[in-house]
């Protein structure tokens, strides 16, 4: 059984998270893809709160069966590593496919212990717009599989900056997401 893993805070979750989960589980044969909402992340702060990140990837994933949100970062009360993730998960690494988009692909080597990360999946990249292929393909440090499709350009970071503005984000995150910060007053 393949299965995907795709990190991150997921603040808020977005199409983009969606769709390269869509494409790499139908161009990859994955069984599933686990979400998995960062926990504790040294790199980024501040973030929204952990269970609004939870609630909102979970609706995000609603309608589709192979996709499924893990919790086990969330519940960690240690800081939390990629590397210690994917060993916590024990999957066999020729099974076991980590997704990243692009941009985040060429931070990869301020990670935590990132070299071994090799031994522990096998690496799905998706493209991103302003992500130049070439030079991903020098900075990654590891051998790696591109995601097909159209570069994407939803961030989490222009959605939040768009929600204070008042813009229309009907094309960058579903409805039920949407509601769900409008009712709980995020950003």
């Amino acid at each position: 059984m393949k299965i995907g893993i795709l990190g991150g805070t997921f603040d808020p979750p977005h199409f983009a998270h969606k769709e390269i989960a869509v494409r790499a589980k139908t161009q990859f044969g994955l069984s599933k893809v686990i979400f998995i909402p960062t926990g504790n992340p040294w790199q980024k702060s501040p973030i929204s709160n952990s269970e609004h990140r939870y609630n909102m990837t979970n609706l995000l994933i609603e309608d589709t069966n192979e996709f499924e949100v893990s919790r086990i970062e969330l519940d960690s009360s240690r800081e939390t590593y990629t590397v210690d993730t994917l060993k916590e998960l024990n999957y066999d690494s020729e099974n076991l496919f980590f997704i990243l988009g692009a941009d985040t692909a060429l931070g990869i080597k301020s990670w935590k212990f990132f070299l071994e990360l090799d031994n522990l999946c096998q690496f799905l990249i998706a493209p991103r717009h302003g992500v130049d292929k070439n030079k991903l393909g020098k900075e990654f440090p590891f051998d790696y599989l591109e995601i097909a499709g159209p570069e994407l350009d939803i961030s989490s970071t222009n959605v939040r900056e768009l929600l204070i503005d008042g813009e229309n984000l009907n094309k960058k995150i579903p409805t039920n997401i949407l509601e769900y910060i409008q009712t709980h007053s995020l950003y």
